[in-house]
């Protein structure tokens, strides 16, 4: 055997001497391979086993063997193994052979003399089994366990018909076949604590450099490790500390003394669950633990070993006080399955899973970015309490860069005033406001630089993670003006954003919508591309003073089941916390008719739109250019459907002079009159087609580009691309 050449420790051997004799005494079948006796003959010179066979063997008993045509026995030639094999396998020579392995045994102890490092390795192997919690059954298979990884118990090479390994453990360690079983099932601590393989192997990966005295860690700290560092104030949470924060903090003192309390903290990834997590233990008076990712080598622990670190601090901090926080528990909490057009990566078994949080002794928050469709129903519901994290709104960021501007004690050159305009242009993370500020507060710039550094670090991290960067496009163009607008119906644009103003004031004197008197305030603004419907938003929104969040149609669109739903209840919630306007645009993409829905999720997605239009808050714009397509039960809940069309004759000559600044002919006025299907849009792109090309360009060069424009629309009329 390999395995038993490059033994270092004398307690390992005899441990594996103990464990063969176990097997010796309990087995009385044939043996098949002489490699169950190279405990023998790697520990015996053949001459000592020969000596020793003959002298507790007759001639008499041994002739027949020296004589047999097949497998003849030569004392003086064969290796022990194959000896002890012809001798054990006559079976009128079995008991002898018992007595004869006894004193071989016997010899080879007195040979193996325990030193200091073997005084060591117990100590450590006691000093696992105490952290374990090991009972005396388990203890002694998670040596065997071991010695059989480091030693010749790769497998027992006995009778093929006792094939059941468990069945060998018990021979081993000399103990009934149901106490091994029972100590060996998935409920049992060896495999709750990962100490062992799927195949009842000795999981060398996680306790073998500890066996072996390579890490001295303390144990505990392989699984999880006290919390560090001071939590955020309260208050710095706000809305979530006074409403979800106030429940849960009463629910955690309750279980101050000990008890199963799951809560769950889930959502968009830089929300802040991590943060919300520390302060809210700290508030209830408890102490967190942290479940560890990584090891001392900067290594990923697996999601078994993450198991295994949860039922030991279950068993081992249950009295009282603690609370574990799990967090990155993505892989832990997503069961593995998933069906064709669902969210499918592998993840834990649904049944471990359930029974890890059914067994709790002590609370633990789980925190994790993946979203709830990810976890099975019956995990979802064994959960206490959960707060969904969606992406930071403005509000919630301007509060950040203030909060930090405040504690780094950056004022000086980064005024707290500037927080809003921060929060305004980059929709990062909390973390990431947090990761910028403190590099600016390292470097210790003057004022006049601060606010550079600010853009040099935050924009290469907003496109390292796809975070948007706002440049002022949410505002209207300079010589934006409604004059010249083709909008038809009897309700003039003004008028519409005095409607939203009065809306916007009943709004914050706490009138509730919905009720008869005061109907929600939905916007509907549609007609073909170009014509002013986003640039109106812009207006509203500035004339207003109100911030408006802009959400493509096709940005909202999910690729996993559930997941459009989702992305559109996060885009009310998101408007609604920072009492903006919420402008869908090119919303025909989430609205089409139901009646021609081809599959279910596309109806889900319009009654999803709908539930949120009935119980927003707020003003909701969409804009569309294809307004025969929109389903007919939403078109019923916008409050105002304002259609923008091309520009009329009067229109296009007050566009024209306004956007170019000059003055049109009558020639020149006939000659724009002429031109069909114009749009702002059309005069806006052909001022900046002719930037380039200096004074030369005239009133008739500006004309025939807006005839090309209107032309490639009667071609492409037939094909309705919209922008």
């Amino acid at each position: 055997m390999a395995h038993y050449k490059n033994i270092r420790r004398t307690a390992s051997v005899r441990q594996a001497v103990k464990f063969w004799w176990n097997v010796v005494k309990n087995y009385d079948g044939r043996v098949y391979d002489q490699d169950f006796f190279d405990i023998v003959a790697f520990n015996l010179r053949r001459d000592e086993a020969a000596a020793i066979i003959e002298g507790n063997f007759s001639e008499k008993e041994l002739k027949p063997l020296k004589e047999a045509k097949e497998e003849r026995l030569e004392l003086d030639r064969d290796t022990v193994g194959f000896m002890l094999k012809r001798i054990w396998n006559e079976k009128p020579l079995r008991k002898n052979c018992r007595a004869v392995l006894k004193i071989m045994r016997d010899r080879i102890l007195r040979k193996l003399v325990p030193g200091e490092e073997d005084e060591r390795f117990e100590k450590r192997y006691a000093a696992l089994c105490r952290f374990l919690g090991l009972e005396k059954v388990e203890s002694e298979l998670f040596m065997l366990m071991y010695v059989r990884s480091a030693t010749l118990f790769d497998d027992f090479p006995i009778d093929e018909e006792v094939s059941d390994r468990p069945q060998y453990y018990a021979m081993a360690i000399d103990r009934s076949y149901s106490e091994v079983l029972a100590a060996m099932s998935k409920k049992g601590r060896l495999a709750q604590y990962n100490c062992m393989t799927d195949d009842y192997w000795f999981n060398i990966k996680e306790f073998g450099a500890y066996f072996e005295g390579m890490d001295s860690s303390p144990l505990d700290e392989r699984y999880y490790r006290a919390e560090e560092g001071e939590p955020l104030p309260w208050g710095y949470f706000g809305r979530l500390a006074s409403e979800d924060g106030a429940v849960l903090k009463e629910m955690l003192r309750a279980r101050k003394g000990g008890g199963r309390l799951n809560i769950l903290l889930y959502g968009a990834p830089g929300a802040g669950k991590t943060s919300f997590s520390s302060t809210l233990i700290s508030e209830a008076g408890l102490k967190a633990y942290d479940l560890l990712q990584g090891d001392a080598e900067g290594r990923n622990i697996s999601a078994e070993t993450r198991m295994a670190g949860i039922q030991i601090f279950n068993a081992r901090m249950a009295n009282g006080g603690n609370v574990l926080v799990v967090d990155e528990a993505d892989e832990l909490l997503r069961t593995a399955g998933g069906f064709f057009g669902e969210r499918s990566r592998a993840g834990s078994e649904k049944g471990v899973i359930n029974s890890i949080l059914d067994g709790m002794k002590t609370p633990a928050i789980w925190i994790s970015n993946a979203p709830a469709e990810d976890m099975d129903e019956s995990v979802r519901r064994r959960f206490d309490y959960s707060v969904h994290f969606r992406a930071l709104s403005y509000v919630q960021r301007e509060k950040i860069w203030r909060n930090n501007i405040r504690r780094l004690d950056l004022g000086a050159v980064i005024p707290e005033s500037s927080a809003a305009s921060l929060a305004e242009r980059y929709e990062t993370s909390a973390g990431g406001i947090t990761m910028v500020l403190e590099n600016v507060k390292r470097l210790n710039p003057d004022s006049e630089r601060a606010a550079e550094l600010v853009e040099r670090i935050m924009r290469p991290h907003c496109e390292l993670m796809h975070a948007s960067i706002q440049d002022g496009k949410g505002r209207p163009a300079s010589d934006y003006s409604l004059d010249g607008l083709n909008v038809k119906g009897d309700v003039g644009l003004d008028r519409i954003i005095e409607a939203v103003r009065n809306f916007q004031r009943e709004r914050d004197r706490g009138v509730p919508s919905g009720q008869a008197d005061r109907p929600r305030m939905n916007l509907l603004l549609w007609g073909p591309p170009g014509t002013g419907k986003s640039e109106y938003v812009k207006y509203l929104g500035s004339e207003l003073k109100s911030k408006v969040v802009v959400k493509m149609g096709s940005d909202l669109l999910d690729k996993y089941v559930g997941g459009t739903e989702e992305r559109i209840a996060a885009a009310f919630a998101e408007a609604e916390a920072e009492k903006a306007i919420l402008f869908l645009d090119e919303i025909d993409g989430l609205l089409q008719s139901r009646t021609r829905a081809d599959h279910s999720w596309e109806v889900t997605q319009v009654n999803e739109l709908l539930h949120q239009m009935e119980n927003f808050g707020g003003v909701m714009v969409g804009a569309t250019n294809f307004f025969d397509s929109l389903d007919q039960a939403v078109l019923r809940r916008f409050t105002f459907k304002i259609e923008f069309g091309y520009l009329d004759d009067a229109g296009k000559r007050k566009f024209f002079e306004r956007t170019f600044g000059t003055h049109l002919t009558e020639p020149e006025r006939s000659r724009l009159d002429a031109v069909a299907n114009l749009a702002p849009g059309d005069f806006r792109t052909v001022r900046q087609s002719l930037y380039y090309l200096g004074s030369g360009v005239d009133n008739a060069m500006r004309i025939g580009e807006l005839e090309k424009e209107s032309g490639v629309k009667s071609v492409s009329k037939r094909h309705r691309i919209g922008f």
